[in-house]
């Protein structure tokens, strides 16, 4: 039987989580380890020296005993350890082992994991094999993680704190498991307890183009002698650093307590991250992409967000409590940001999408009246004077994402899609004429010059991104594509219903298609807009519809033009600009009305 082999990690205190281990990775691993020995030269001779006086032999020290984990040869049912030779139970083969290092035992107690085999087909059990005393079995693995044909299963087994340790298990299946379904198992355990478990956690798989894992640690907070438990979630993805948030339980006489200052303190430091970037840096483009890592965190972390990823040994999903404050300091500095850069349009998509998370709605309104008149301050408000009903009647237009059935020429005339062709207006209502010999219609579906089409937007729940629905040229299914908005949560999934957001088509010209998803512009900048657009003829001008008037950019300094009738500009879809931005065009119900603003403003 050979020796074990040790695997040292950066910290012995801490979870060995996925980097931990660096190149000694234990999951899904069957090492066959080897003990390099040390090989002595031979000195060169010298000339006899006097006898020196002898002097008194050094004191023997025992061979400190290391606390990093160790791994088993392959296969073994029997494992010498040190001067002891432990057998495994029947059935299970050695994979994994720590010795000594828990507070109150023997530094020659063993903790093994061992594994099943086909004669036990079981992931594998958790064994205490003190220095004097019978074995013990500690814990078995939980029977929520995945078993099967095409599944197989890792561990990982490190000292948590003084007196407790962490087993980690994880699955790997080839085939697909439900949404969300725990694939991982993570137990803090005391050993020498009668009853070993301290707290367990299951884990689902990440989202899509995103990574998450769990350290654990247990440190005395208190005082009392007993190891607390922290668990912090890191999440990120490919693109953006890193964030996390804590859990703690105090561990008492009575069991766990949880401390309720998290996961809120740790929302507020990341967001606190945020407003200190804006006041360092105005403007900064970062801001934003944590935002929206934060966010995601939460749809990952919080059971209020309905889409927990990390969940109790019991299966109950973890509460975060009342987040409102930071996720109001969380938007006002993406607004702040965005003013920064000169982006006053993507300020009110920021305060648009505030209600997709937590904000307290009633109790957020002082919140959003806030934010709203810093954007105000800084647009150009322009009075709606006139709306002029047009006699032609616009077609029905299709409920997929499409291009308005009205558009404005470059020369400034507006022009009407019909059931029975095109007609041409003035846009102060002067006339209105038949065009179709004039001009051509255009397509309304929204489409790209391969010829796919969009068909809807979906704001799912097993992945975090808003994403667009599309078909190919010949009608068949594509994969969904994905934006850069986070999708609200809880939103749809909850369970109760939320109000899909407008969409204003602008082009589709490269990989991508560009249009405003409520106020937020996604895609790439158009510059030659299809009819129809949300983009004026010359690419210079966007208009989109929101609840506090119709938001016109592209100028040095955009404008909000705004109706004295409140909640009128939310009737408004289908909205168009004209190329000097001083005349739009909107549907109101089935009807095309021209929207003129005072020219004395703007």
């Amino acid at each position: 039987m050979k020796p074990p082999h040790r695997c040292t990690a950066a910290s012995a205190s801490a979870l060995l989580s996925l980097a931990a281990l660096g190149g000694c990775e234990l999951f899904d691993s069957d090492h066959r380890p080897y003990t390099p020995f040390p090989v002595a030269t031979k000195a060169p001779e010298k000339p006899p020296e006097a006898t020196p006086p002898e002097a008194a032999p050094p004191p023997v020290v025992a061979p400190e005993v290391s606390h990093e984990p160790l791994v088993a040869p392959s296969r073994a049912t029997e494992w010498r350890i040190g001067e002891r030779t432990l057998t495994a139970p029947d059935g299970l083969v050695f994979r994994l082992a720590l010795e000594g290092g828990v507070q109150g035992g023997s530094e020659h107690d063993i903790i093994a994991w061992a594994v099943g085999t086909p004669e036990r087909d079981v992931v594998g059990e958790l064994w205490s094999y003190p220095l004097s005393g019978e074995p013990r079995l500690i814990l078995a693995a939980p029977g929520f993680l995945p078993t099967g044909p095409g599944c197989s299963h890792g561990a990982r087994l490190s000292h948590a704190g003084p007196s407790t340790i962490t087993l980690d298990i994880k699955a790997t299946c080839s085939g697909a498991l439900l949404a969300r379904a725990p694939e991982r198992s993570v137990s803090v355990l005391a050993p020498l307890r009668p009853d070993p478990l301290v707290v367990g956690f299951r884990l689902a798989a990440p989202a899509r183009d995103e990574h998450m894992d769990v350290d654990v640690t247990a440190t005395d907070r208190d005082g009392d002698g007993r190891d607390d438990i922290e668990m912090a979630l890191r999440f990120g993805t490919a693109d953006g650093a890193d964030v996390r948030a804590r859990f703690v339980w105090l561990q008492r006489a009575a069991g766990l307590s949880r401390d309720t200052a998290e996961p809120r303190a740790s929302f507020a430091e990341l967001v606190d991250l945020e407003t200190r970037r804006v006041a360092a840096q105005k403007g900064s483009p970062e801001v934003s992409e944590r935002a929206a890592s934060i966010r995601r965190l939460y749809a990952s972390l919080c059971a209020q967000s309905a889409t927990p990823r990390i969940f109790m040994d019991d299966g109950a999903a973890l509460d975060c409590g009342d987040l409102q404050a930071p996720f109001e300091a969380l938007t006002a500095a993406e607004i702040a940001a965005a003013i920064g850069r000169g982006q006053l349009g993507e300020g009110f998509a920021a305060l648009e999408r505030h209600t997709w998370f937590p904000s307290g709605s009633a109790s957020g309104a002082p919140f959003i009246e806030k934010q709203l008149s810093k954007l105000k301050e800084r647009v150009v408000r322009r009075k709606v004077i006139k709306l002029v009903p047009l006699k032609a009647l616009p077609r029905g237009v299709d409920p997929a994402p499409h291009y308005s059935p009205i558009s404005f020429h470059p020369d400034g005339s507006l022009l009407v899609q019909t059931a029975e062709g095109l007609i041409r207006a003035a846009p102060d209502g002067r006339f209105e004429y038949e065009a179709s010999d004039e001009i051509d219609r255009w397509p309304t579906l929204v489409t790209s010059p391969s010829g796919e089409q969009l068909t809807g937007l979906a704001l799912p729940c097993e992945r975090s991104e808003v994403v667009w629905l599309r078909v190919a040229a010949d009608g068949t299914p594509l994969e969904p594509l994905p934006t850069n908005l986070v999708a609200p949560r809880p939103g749809n999934c909850g369970g109760t219903g939320f109000p899909s957001p407008g969409i204003s088509a602008a082009g589709w010209t490269g990989a991508e298609p560009t249009a405003f998803i409520g106020a937020g512009r996604v895609g790439p900048d158009v510059t030659t807009p299809p009819p129809g657009s949300a983009v004026s003829p010359n690419g210079r001008h966007a208009i989109v519809a929101t609840r506090w008037g119709l938001l016109v950019t592209g100028s040095e300094k955009p404008s909000l033009w705004l109706f004295d009738i409140p909640g009128v500009a939310l009737d408004l879809s289908d909205c168009v600009i004209s190329n000097n931005a001083q005349a739009a065009a909107c549907l109101l119900g089935a009807r095309a009305q021209v929207i003129l603003p005072d020219p004395k403003s703007g």
